[in-house]
């Protein structure tokens, strides 16, 4: 757990549009052990799936680029390696689940042939034994009659088996890293289990470290050892599991957490966190948060907090938990929201 596999530091990728220069990824760091599993929580927009994108190096026919910073992979920076270099590290050594399969999987092969064909790239095996282990996957993730379906294509399949496929593609080569990009969200709570099972299996049998990217709470705890929260771009709060759970320090992750329902809670309305996720492009001056959140000071408007640890293992991005300098009033209610 102490070996650190893969380090993102001070990580910035940036999208080019009609607008301007828009920072999806604005200096978020953070790294992951060895048989550890970092959880990656935030709404839609707050740049959770950007990030994996940049790991992975897929950004390249987009608008978007990797503007700055450092991605180490066994010490390794993927940013100044060449792409020939980087296709023998992504699918075999980092893969990827992505977050919607029917865009992921090429319609015009056969799922058998999907399968096959990283499993012969990368693991050097004859076509049978590629066969022999497509099947195996397929049968791992909870795919009934795999014999058959490897002569299918994607539109022959449901929404959910297509993502039990691309997670059997990812984890075929026995990846060192993997990155899961809201995994389990087409797929019923029965087979839910089952894969969540099945990538913890991986982290104890072959060390496997876990990117796993959700806005699913339940499923971080379920599945993280360690958590970080993201919000416009940024990292907001980092810690373990049980911290964040138990002792959330940033009023988005309390947002987030008290927006759960409660079993046995009988209530008119549920809890939420009013307004949206700021659009990257016109991002407010100061916290991020501050439009949105109850505690928002006129320093929170006017300075964005640094990312400071407050124990060895917690660290948060809040003026709340910073010396506010004597000269700034106290709280402002909610006169700028």
């Amino acid at each position: 757990m102490e070996e650190k596999i893969l380090q993102v530091r001070n990580l910035q990728t940036h999208f080019t549009s009609d607008s301007g220069v828009v920072k999806a990824v604005d200096g978020v760091s953070f790294e992951v052990g060895k048989g550890e599993t970092l959880g990656i929580v935030g709404e839609s927009g707050s740049g959770k799936s950007v990030t994996s994108l940049s790991i992975m190096r897929l950004l390249k026919d987009t608008p978007g680029e990797i503007a700055g910073g450092e991605i180490l992979y066994e010490g390794r920076d993927l940013t100044k390696i060449s792409e020939r270099e980087m296709r023998k590290i992504r699918g075999n050594e980092i893969a990827m689940i992505f977050q919607e399969p029917m865009t992921s999987l090429n319609p015009v092969y056969k799922i058998g042939r999907q399968l096959e064909e990283s499993i012969i790239l990368h693991m050097k095996v004859s076509k049978k034994a590629a066969r022999e282990r497509s099947i195996q996957m397929l049968n791992a993730v909870g795919i009934s009659r795999p014999e058959k379906i490897v002569f299918e294509f994607p539109h022959q399949l449901s929404g959910g088996m297509r993502q039990r496929v691309m997670i059997a593609m990812a984890m075929a080569c026995n990846p060192k890293v993997l990155i899961a990009d809201e995994p389990t969200t087409a797929l019923d709570v029965t087979i839910q289990a089952q894969i969540l099972e099945l990538m913890k299996s991986l982290t104890t049998t072959t060390d496997t470290a876990i990117l796993l990217i959700t806005h699913d709470l339940g499923v971080v705890a379920e599945m993280c050892d360690r958590v970080v929260v993201m919000y416009g771009g940024r990292a907001v709060e980092e810690s373990d599991v049980v911290s964040i759970f138990t002792n959330p320090k940033h009023p988005y992750t309390q947002g987030l957490l008290e927006s759960i329902p409660k079993i046995g809670d009988r209530v008119d309305r549920l809890s939420s966190i009013p307004g949206n996720v700021p659009i990257p492009a016109h991002m407010p001056m100061g916290c991020k948060f501050a439009p949105r959140c109850p505690h928002a000071m006129d320093i929170c408007w006017e300075k964005e907090p640094a990312f400071d640890k407050l124990t060895d293992n917690h660290s948060v991005r809040c003026w709340l938990h910073e010396e506010v300098p004597t000269d700034e009033p106290n709280f402002v209610g909610s006169s700028k929201h």
